[in-house]
């Protein structure tokens, strides 16, 4: 995906020394790494640490294997001094701010454990710790897992500019983990692992040489639309130009769904001349397309449950349906799909590698077998996604996948572990735009943001949806009810969660629509002025 930052131990060495400060990685723009070790322990460890920045924070998150974590104290110590010393005994994860590689100018640390609580201070070489010292705005939040716990957490930009940290020209930075391995609490008891090969003799992270210089510069952020063929062919193309110039969108996704434009029909518009016109319109704009199916019905024929009805679902009475989905759990289904596969990545060619192939959307369609049983929807769904990826990249190396946290998949995965380039697509479809995000909503996003790389997530919303809001009788149309203000204020509190890639249903805004309603100029200028 474009800005995703991988990087390797040998470059983490050179950086560690100094020596290529021309490769100063941003990791602002997105970073990920799963290369944490204890060399003084002869161990490597599986912990996965990402982290961004938007124009506003700093975001970061962990995913720790840990089958033996200490937990203490509840979340009732949360904010007190009592927090700080819970903390200390605990498993944790840690990370360090320091606007020089002497640290003897003030370096700013936190150390969280599996339910969020912090334990931060200030700090100057050699160990001398201002434990009273606090962080005015890093908030944290912490799940446990069957294999561990996951920690997420952000600052503000301004708060580390005001400590001396020069996020957009170089900083030092590190991220660490303590394993406690032992009842006694002593320095002793913890194997202490690191981000980056560290040039230490032993297992200390308060001194020169652990942390490494680094760059967080704010992703820029970017707004689309997803819309069915017909919504762009009704109308023409000078229509879309002039609603790219109002909205300033820079993202479109080409969207199919068996009850309404199946695949085949958006198939057709791509490699007609109408479709290939608006494809090089897009290219001309600096408009990326993606496609976003409904695909897995697609996918798996149909024709092979009377040969292989293992590969489909079971329902709660233990009989295998061909409608419908799919045995999630099963290997040999996804592998069926590489016919079906093959001929849509002729045609689907998303200018991002970000793909989108949802499951079916009907609701309770998923698997009761024993081998399925035991996962939630949106894990079944991910069983799916991780064996899907792989074959994917087969065909295209860059390649991501969607998870779609929608209606009953909306919740968070936590027995399953996502493969990397799996990117988080949350869309809540069940919703009251008259207010924010409800609770249960915002806790689902914030879960899922611990169980994806926050970095890579994407929003796809509803404010534009007139198939929606006509509650899809696309004979019976309604004026658009939207409301800026209600976007300005979902955006601002998507931001506040790390995203930066939003787009927006704005399917049946069509030459139906607009010979009913009339111009949809302010639909799409009132979009395009609320990011």
């Amino acid at each position: 995906m474009k800005g995703l930052f991988f990087l390797p131990a040998a470059i983490f060495a050179l950086i560690v020394t100094g020596c290529i400060s021309e490769d100063m990685p941003d990791v602002g723009q997105g970073f990920i790494s799963s290369q944490f070790q204890a060399p003084w322990h002869g161990k490597t460890d599986n912990t996965r640490f990402c982290c961004h920045s938007t124009a506003d924070r700093f975001f970061f998150s962990f995913e720790v294997e840990d089958s033996t974590f200490v937990l203490k104290g509840t979340q009732d110590t949360a904010g007190s001094d009592a927090q700080e010393r819970v903390v200390d005994g605990e498993d944790r994860v840690e990370v360090f701010f320091s606007p020089d590689k002497t640290l003897r100018n003030g370096y700013f640390c936190a150390e969280i454990d599996a339910e969020g609580r912090i334990m931060d201070y200030r700090a100057s070489y050699f160990r001398k710790f201002d434990l009273a010292w606090n962080f005015e705005t890093m908030a944290a939040d912490g799940m446990t897992t069957p294999w561990g716990y996951r920690v997420s957490g952000s600052v503000a930009r301004k708060e580390l500019e005001n400590l001396g940290i020069d996020l957009d020209n170089g900083f030092w930075f590190g991220a660490f983990r303590g394993d406690l391995t032992s009842d006694s609490e002593d320095n002793n008891s913890f194997e202490w692992y690191s981000l980056i090969p560290v040039d230490v003799d032993e297992p200390d992270f308060h001194k020169p040489g652990v942390l490494f210089k680094c760059r967080a510069t704010p992703k820029k952020e970017r707004h689309g639309v997803v819309v069915y063929p017909d919504d762009i062919t009704s109308l023409g193309l000078d229509e879309w130009e002039r609603r790219f110039d109002l909205s300033g969108i820079d993202l479109i996704g080409l969207h199919a769904a068996t009850s309404n434009d199946p695949i085949d029909t958006l198939e057709a518009f791509v490699h007609s001349r109408t479709g290939q016109d608006f494809l090089t319109l897009c290219e001309r704009k600096g408009v990326d397309v993606e496609y976003e199916l409904h695909a897995l019905e697609y996918l798996l024929p149909r024709e092979l449950f009377d040969p292989h009805p293992e590969y489909f679902r079971m329902d709660v009475n233990g009989r295998r349906c061909q409608a419908y989905n799919m045995c999630f759990a099963s290997e040999d289904a996804v592998e069926a799909m590489r016919p079906r596969l093959e001929k849509l990545l002729e045609w689907v060619k998303p200018t991002t590698h970000r793909y989108y192939f949802w499951a079916d959307d009907k609701q309770g369609m998923f698997c009761h077998c024993d081998n399925c049983s035991e996962y939630s929807p949106s894990e079944q769904i991910l069983l799916y996604e991780n064996h899907l990826l792989a074959i994917l990249r087969e065909y295209d190396p860059e390649a991501t996948l969607a998870h779609l946290a929608y209606q009953q998949t909306e919740s968070a995965p936590r027995s399953l572990r996502a493969s990397d380039g799996i990117f988080l697509e949350y869309a809540p479809i069940k919703r009251d735009y008259s207010c924010p995000l409800e609770p249960s909503q915002a806790a689902a996003l914030t879960e899922n943001l611990m169980a994806f790389p926050a970095h890579t997530q994407h929003i796809l919303e509803y404010w534009l949806d007139e198939s929606m809001f006509c509650h899809w009788k696309k004979t019976q149309p309604v004026p658009l009810p939207l409301k800026r203000e209600q976007v300005v204020r979902d955006v601002l509190q998507y931001r506040e969660q790390g995203a930066s890639d939003f787009t927006c249903f704005a399917t049946w805004l069509n030459a139906t629509y607009c010979r009913e309603f009339g111009s949809t100029d302010w639909i799409f200028c009132s979009y395009g002025t609320a990011f």
